[in-house]
């Protein structure tokens, strides 16, 4: 089980996984879909961890969401609900300092310095980028897991 203190962030791809999956019933609370990164953006509203995102990752999620047909309404109304998250859960809307840190694709790095800004101090990266899992299971301390693996160490026990 995860302790409710620790930092934990989202990739991009979560959130539009979540949004632009087959499952768009929010929050579900324990979760229980189909959708993996449904259940992993549910558990954010349960307490279970302390949620963390950037500027960068808003900026992105918007943008998929505009590129993809979904109203302004919509993007705007989703982008503000990761905001409240993230608040809600303890944790907060940070701008990290970019670091190389050795990830082929410079978006991913963008989120591995959001985990590793001390204000984050995240040990858990949630993704579904093969870039990112590549790095993992465990990288500087930090495990990167799928969102079905972390649905399982979240709820599970």
């Amino acid at each position: 089980m995860i302790d409710p203190a620790t930092g934990v962030v989202f990739d991009v791809n979560v959130y539009l996984d979540y949004i632009l999956g087959d499952d768009g019933s929010w929050p579900l609370l324990p979760p229980t879909t189909d959708n993996p990164a449904a259940d992993a953006v549910s558990a954010a509203f349960a307490g279970r961890f302390r949620l963390f995102t950037s500027p960068h990752v808003l900026r992105n999620v918007a943008r998929v969401m505009r590129t993809v047909g979904q109203s302004e309404p919509t993007v705007e109304a989703f982008v503000a609900a990761i905001v409240e998250m993230c608040e809600f859960s303890g944790g907060a809307v940070i701008e990290p300092q970019a670091h190389d840190h050795g990830v082929v694709d410079y978006e991913d790095n963008l989120i591995v310095s959001l985990a590793k800004d001390p204000a984050v101090d995240a040990l858990i990266i949630v993704t579904s980028d093969h870039h990112l899992l590549d790095i993992g299971p465990s990288w500087n301390g930090r495990l990167v897991i799928r969102p079905r693996d972390f649905v399982r160490h979240v709820v599970a026990r």
